[in-house]
């Protein structure tokens, strides 16, 4: 064991005993989660860029493809975010806090050497996912807009195969005629 490893050791014992801190886990399972989770994150982000690409090049084949190993991947951060949230519970019953305080205002009851390593990757942790639902967002209207267009096209090329009507939420609803083009339709 290194010098500071057992001074990380000592620390979070030390700590455990002045909080009087019951925890079902220890500080380095949750470092752990949070350093699992940064990197469900970082995979999704290469996903979601992987995807746009995809959509941008019109290949539907792969999109699909993509599709479903971002809903794995979401789902896989989705099992650790909600381990952390339990974690993240746990600390703050035991120091007093409401139970859904965030894991950011209990830093404060961290030894002083940690701060800065849990502040860090929190923060990274949060700009992740303020990446992922932007490029979310962004997926979806350029695959709204592909759409448009796609649409667009068809009816430019057989005006009559396409009618326009509006569904109950008021969305704009396209209803083809029984008489189809002989286009290839797909994206």
């Amino acid at each position: 064991m290194f010098p500071k490893e057992k001074k990380w050791e000592n620390n979070m014992v030390q700590f455990a005993e002045k909080t009087g801190a019951k925890l079902s886990f220890t500080w380095e399972d949750l470092l752990a989660l949070l350093r699992d989770e940064l990197q469900e994150y970082g995979g999704l982000v290469g996903l979601l860029n992987t995807q746009q690409q995809s959509i941008l090049d019109r290949r539907s084949e792969s999109l699909m493809e993509i599709n479903q190993s971002v809903q794995t991947q979401m789902e896989a951060s989705q099992i650790l975010q909600k381990r952390r949230q339990g974690y993240v519970s746990s600390l703050a019953h035991s120091f007093g806090e409401p139970t859904d305080s965030s894991l950011n205002q209990l830093v404060d009851y961290f030894p002083e050497v940690t701060r800065p390593m849990f502040l860090s990757i929190i923060e990274e942790i949060n700009n992740l996912i303020s990446r992922i639902r932007s490029k979310i967002v962004q997926n979806q209207k350029i695959l709204q807009r592909l759409t448009e267009v796609t649409d667009q096209i068809l009816l430019a090329t057989d005006p009559k195969s396409h009618s326009k009507t509006y569904d109950r939420s008021g969305d704009l609803k396209r209803l083809a005629s029984q008489s189809r083009s002989n286009l290839n339709e797909s994206a």
